[in-house]
């Protein structure tokens, strides 16, 4: 037993502060720039990575890889860049951690300011991954250097907010003007004092139409008479030097650039005005063009000899899987669907008064209606689909009501900082930091309530048509034309269909889950009502787990 002894003997119990040491020196690297003429002009990139490597070098890190950024990205929205969001994922993912990311400056991280600070938390507490400067050296292995990278995350979203102040309003006082920014749509010049090419360098801004936009003005008038598909006038115009994708035509209809309209979000209320350029095409012919778009939108117009063969595309051959072609024999005046690989496997279309078989056309018109629903269950049915769409979608339905919940709180949010603004009980700095943050939160919980499937209140009329098209989905697919055809094929049987040569029928490898559903609980009904003994059919072995799609006429 111990006597006399002075407090200095309880040390011992003392528990002491271990400092934990890396377990690894890898690092991973994350460089950026802000916009597509930082990364075409300065070389920062090249001059931020050799920085970063040298860095790496003096202080015994290893660079994992693969590298992350080396591309244009805006810091002040940290969930809309691509490369910061694979590399916060790649760090979650993996199994063992690196020690740290390593940056050029903190301000290439992000300038969202509180947003980033969330997300070096969660890299810092949560996954023991820091974050380096490598200009200074700081780091967030002690709490000092946490609090410095912070405030250099603030002071990058400060700086930010300050350039908004500044430039925002200038560049808004230029577009007022009926100026623009950036390079012009295809098919003009762009004069300036801020131009890369030399040849258009000029004290003030002209923006005029250029040898493409001659033809193109053609273009505009030939799309006017309703008559011509893209395709069509693209290959009109191009023996004479136009030279343009179907994709880049199709978003040329639609920019009211071509009709002298200012659209840019930086105008006063982001109101359109009329800008200072030559126009291609009149303002009320703009919108003659809108309504054309509006009845074919890819100004497609299917020829009417490929009417007779509605199967082409989802007719395959069940000897090889390879697509059956249609094509007409003039001569005999007949139709067929052949394999062009497998000799011998066709296949009428039309069923003829000699034919020995009933033709394509009628034979998939038989298999419309095995899946045809019986009119007297049609509210049990309905109601037995709703069960079921409730059963296997409860979480989503559940998870819909949270996320509104979600939305209406951070609605509530931007409403109140706005107030506390107005009334001046916040200052324009928090403000401009804080309303970012929020809007990211919306637009997160927006995409995710867009992105479930409808819920039951929504789902009644969409299930009742459904259902009632099912009821007569033969007579449909005979009545429609070639696209609906084709649109209401894929919808039921989405991977098409095989034929069968040897049984002269049609084999079904996928078949859309809301049909099949509705002709099971049909075929109970049919059963119970004939007297037949039936075990309770499990329908979860019909459904996935994702839910049902359910089927409209077209």
């Amino acid at each position: 037993m111990r006597n006399n002894k002075d407090l200095s003997s309880f040390e011992g119990f003392v528990k002491q502060n271990v400092i934990e040491k890396p377990k690894s020196k890898e690092v991973l690297m994350y460089t950026r720039v802000s916009s597509k003429n930082q990364m075409d002009n300065n070389g920062s990139l090249e001059t931020q990575k050799n920085s970063i490597e040298k860095f790496c070098r003096e202080k015994g890190y290893t660079i994992r890889y693969p590298s992350f950024g080396g591309t244009y990205e805006s810091g002040k929205g940290d969930f809309t860049r691509k490369e910061f969001q694979q590399l916060l994922n790649h760090v979650k993912k993996q199994r063992v951690k690196p020690f740290g990311i390593v940056v050029n400056t903190i301000n290439r991280f992000s300038r969202s300011g509180s947003s980033s600070i969330g997300i070096l938390n969660e890299l810092v507490n949560i996954h023991k991954v820091h974050l380096i400067e490598c200009k200074t050296g700081i780091d967030t292995t002690t709490d000092r250097g946490m609090l410095e990278v912070m405030d250099r995350l603030i002071d990058s979203s400060r700086e930010n907010v300050l350039k908004k102040e500044i430039i925002i309003p200038g560049m808004s006082d230029f577009l007022k003007e009926g100026n623009r920014f950036g390079r012009p749509p295809f098919g003009y010049d762009h004069y300036g004092p801020r131009v890369v090419k030399e040849e258009f360098l000029r004290k003030t801004q002209k923006v005029v139409i250029n040898e493409q936009g001659r033809l193109l003005k053609e273009c505009f008038q030939l799309k006017l008479t309703g008559l011509y598909t893209d395709t069509q006038i693209i290959e009109m115009l191009k023996p004479r030097g136009l030279e343009i994708s179907r994709q880049r035509m199709s978003e040329m209809w639609r920019k009211p650039f071509y009709c002298g309209i200012s659209t840019n979000k930086l105008l006063p209320d982001s109101k359109p005005i009329e800008g200072n350029w030559e126009k291609m095409i009149s303002q009320k012919d703009f919108w003659k063009i809108q309504e054309i778009l509006k009845v074919n939108p890819s100004g497609y117009k299917h020829k009417k000899k490929e009417e007779y063969k509605p199967l082409s595309g989802f007719l395959n051959c069940n000897g090889c899987g390879k697509p059956m072609v249609g094509y007409e024999v003039k001569k005999k005046k007949q139709t067929y669907y052949k394999c062009q690989k497998c000799q011998g496997y066709s296949l009428n279309m039309e069923t003829k008064p000699k034919s020995l078989r009933i033709g394509g056309h009628d034979l998939f018109g038989e298999l419309l209606m095995k899946y045809e629903l019986n009119p007297k269950f049609e509210k049990l049915i309905i109601q037995q689909l709703e069960r079921v769409y409730t059963f296997f979608n409860s979480n989503d339905i559940d998870r819909e009501r949270d996320i509104t919940s979600q939305i209406k709180k951070f609605e509530n949010k931007l409403t109140n900082l706005k107030m506390n603004l107005g009334m001046g009980e916040i200052d324009k700095d928090i403000y401009d930091i804080t309303k970012p943050e929020i809007e990211q939160n919306l637009i997160k919980l927006r995409t995710e309530l867009n992105s479930l499937p409808p819920t039951l209140s929504n789902l009644e009329n969409l299930i009742e048509k459904s259902v009632k098209s099912l009821q007569n989905i033969n007579e449909i697919w005979g009545s429609v034309g070639y696209t609906d055809k084709q649109n209401l094929q894929k919808t039921i049987f989405p991977s098409g269909i095989l034929y069968d040569k040897e049984n002269h029928n049609y084999l079904t490898p996928e078949i859309n889950s809301f049909v099949v559903v509705s002709n099971k609980i049909s075929m109970s009904y049919g059963e119970k009502e004939k007297g037949i003994n039936q075990e309770n059919s499990d329908l979860s072995l019909l459904v996935a787990r994702t839910g049902i799609e359910p089927v409209t006429p077209p």
